[in-house]
């Protein structure tokens, strides 16, 4: 029910579903600079052929060499791809509650813009979308601006449920949220 409910919200924002593979070849991580960098560090195997790969933790390096392959003109933008599906995370210590789990389901939603200008206002569409998501699903989020990590990014944010427990403390103006 949940996928439904995040597709359909995809959907209305013009959302393309894809399927990404969980084994990724070293070589579009090496274009990264995160084959040696990735925190937790990836896990990382060898085929028969003996072809280095990891187990996908993230899917930035396999869209982007996926529309670099496809997209050829700035007439095919912008483009906005997401897809839900297992990741693999290599940590320290996986616990069994909902995160720091080696194994887990995750949607991800990548945009490809013209400009800054139209990325920005995506951007805010995205957050709309999310709410909704949360909405429908019957949870009170707050929007907190958050850390982009390893991934990075000039403005990133997180969608927080406030309850007793956790590990983070989030603040926030009563007023104006």
């Amino acid at each position: 029910n949940i996928e439904k409910i995040i597709r359909e919200e995809m959907k209305a924002i013009d959302g393309q579903e894809v399927f990404l593979p969980s084994l990724q070849p070293k070589e579009i991580w090496q274009k990264s600079d995160r084959w040696e960098q990735m925190d937790p560090p990836l896990f990382k195997l060898k085929d028969r052929h003996d072809k280095e790969l990891c187990l996908g933790p993230t899917h930035e390096e396999v869209i982007t060499d996926l529309v670099r392959r496809f997209i050829n003109s700035y007439k095919n933008l912008p483009a906005y791809l997401y897809h839900i599906q297992n990741k693999f995370r290599n940590e320290m210590r996986p616990t069994g509650g909902l995160l720091r789990t080696r194994e887990f389901m995750m949607k991800d939603l990548y945009s490809f813009n013209t400009d800054k200008k139209e990325l920005d206002k995506f951007y805010d569409v995205v957050v709309e979308a999310y709410k909704k998501i949360f909405t429908r699903c019957g949870l009170t989020v707050k929007v907190i601006e958050a850390s982009g990590g390893s991934i990075g990014g000039d403005v990133t944010h997180e969608f927080n449920m406030l309850c007793p427990t956790g590990e983070d403390k989030v603040l926030y103006c009563p007023k104006c949220d």
